[in-house]
């Protein structure tokens, strides 16, 4: 592990070296996303070739999130033990196993085999998620520039490319199994051949006390407490339901309910992840301009928007339509949220624990409800849930300011503040404090009395 293609570990990298690790980290990030959306781009096939309906869709699709949450239990302390090298290079043979197990298990209709790749891939990318983000925020640090949600948008770039090939193969009548098995070698040669240049050093620490098990929930402790992060929490669980749905079942949908093939509902889906990807590369400036409140109650406002065309809609044209608003919406609810968590440094690194555990919850909950509801109602009604989160998040917005009370605007604030300046000024001066408006009544009307003590309630006639 002390040379990997040779670029071996360092604690004092050249501005060329962090560089290379830039471009190596945005590419990981760019191939976990493809690797993921490579089972996305053939979800109606695979319900399909396993013989289930929605609802039994979704029982499979809980391995994963289950999957998912087994490693992030575990990946503090893989990660502390054995280095972010290790995690890259393990979790890489992970995913290619789990990705021609899911598709083996399809072919043969095998849901048990299908259920345990799934399984593998989810574990997997715990851990490579781990690792590939310490090392994205270890090349922020050395650079110093905030180029972290670039890593990010690189893994939606990922996601739309995995898309479109797979609309391209679907079109063309490829087995699942020889596209998945395909796609899987290939990105696994490709990511092992990169581990060496994204980890700039990659090591475990020998000096740091190891890390303990139960990932972001013993991580956050405490912070479970804190109402501010609590509700952070509430609006991380709602965006990652607006994006986990689109995901898993809006190109089901268009095949289910518009009666169109796979790949017209991968273009789908394609659209969510363009215009997803476009407002979080753009992201910063937009907040910028915005302010956090705004921002966040804008992308609710356009989620719903979105997810009530794509429900409602009784013509196909506006199906793409829904889902550039559905994705502009989703982009920049969870950047948003754990920026706000990490705003006190101190607690930073528990608070983001904590709210990246409510994503977790997300994720076991989500499918379930919507694939039985669909056992009800059309899939895409189904999805009107995601109205709930929508709702959810715009009147938790204030949450995610840094300061100032959470339920009370800045405009009352300021008014209270000036109005108990204004009540002070007047204590000082020998004036009433209950007499300082003319008239109670009529608050548009109010005039403010001096504060000399000449006019004053008890000379009234």
């Amino acid at each position: 592990m002390s040379l990997v293609f040779g670029f071996a570990p360092t604690t004092s990298p050249s501005a060329a070296r962090v560089r290379q690790a830039r471009f190596g980290v945005l590419a990981t990030f760019a191939f976990l996303g493809m690797m993921l959306s490579t089972f996305l781009s053939r979800v109606p096939t695979i319900r399909d070739l396993l013989g289930v309906s929605a609802s039994g869709l979704a029982n499979l699709i809980i391995f994963g999130a289950v999957g998912a949450l087994a490693g992030l239990l575990v990946t503090g302390w893989a990660a502390a033990k054995f280095g972010t090298r290790a995690l890259l290079l393990w979790s890489s043979f992970g995913a290619l196993l789990g990705t021609v197990g899911q598709a083996a298990g399809a072919v043969e209709g095998s849901k048990l085999v299908f259920a345990a790749g799934y399984f593998l891939v989810s574990f997997s990318f715990a851990f490579a998620n781990v690792a590939m983000n310490t090392e994205a925020a270890e090349v922020q640090r050395r650079m110093g520039k905030p180029v972290m949600s670039q890593f990010h948008a690189g893994f939606s770039i990922g996601m739309a490319v995995a898309l479109a090939v797979g609309a391209f193969v679907s079109h063309l009548g490829v087995s699942v199994l020889w596209h998945f098995t395909a796609v899987a070698a290939l990105l696994t040669i490709v990511r092992v051949s990169i581990v060496g240049v994204s980890a700039l050093n990659g090591a475990a620490d020998p000096d740091k006390p190891p890390a303990g098990f139960g990932g972001p929930f013993a991580t956050a402790k405490a912070e479970y407490k804190n109402k501010r992060v609590l509700l952070i929490g509430v609006i991380v669980f709602g965006a990652s339901m607006a994006e986990m749905t689109a995901a898993q079942w809006m190109s089901l949908a268009v095949v289910d309910d518009f009666g169109k093939p796979e790949a017209i509902g991968d273009l789908m889906y394609w659209a969510f992840v363009i215009s997803m990807v476009t407002v979080r590369w753009l992201g910063a400036p937009i907040i910028g301009r915005l302010g956090r409140v705004v921002s966040l109650r804008t992308a609710a406002v356009s989620i719903a928007f979105g997810v009530l065309i794509f429900a409602l809609t009784p013509v196909f044209w506006l199906i793409p339509i829904a889902a550039l608003f559905w994705g502009m919406g989703s982009a920049l609810g969870v950047p948003i949220a754990f920026t706000a968590a990490a705003d006190e440094p101190k607690r930073a690194a528990a608070a983001v624990a904590a709210v990246a555990s409510f994503s977790t919850v997300s994720g076991l909950m989500v499918p379930q409800v919507i694939g039985n509801l669909a056992e009800w109602f059309p899939l895409r009604h189904a999805m009107l849930v995601v109205l709930l989160a929508a709702m959810t998040t715009f009147i938790l917005a204030r949450a995610v300011r840094s300061d100032g009370p959470l339920f009370r605007s800045r405009r009352a604030t300021a008014r209270q503040v000036g109005s108990a300046v204004l009540q002070s000024d007047e204590v000082a001066a020998g004036g009433s404090v209950s007499g300082f408006w003319e008239s109670d009544s009529d608050p548009a009307r109010r005039t403010p009395r001096p504060v000399d003590g000449t006019h004053n309630p008890s000379s009234r006639k």
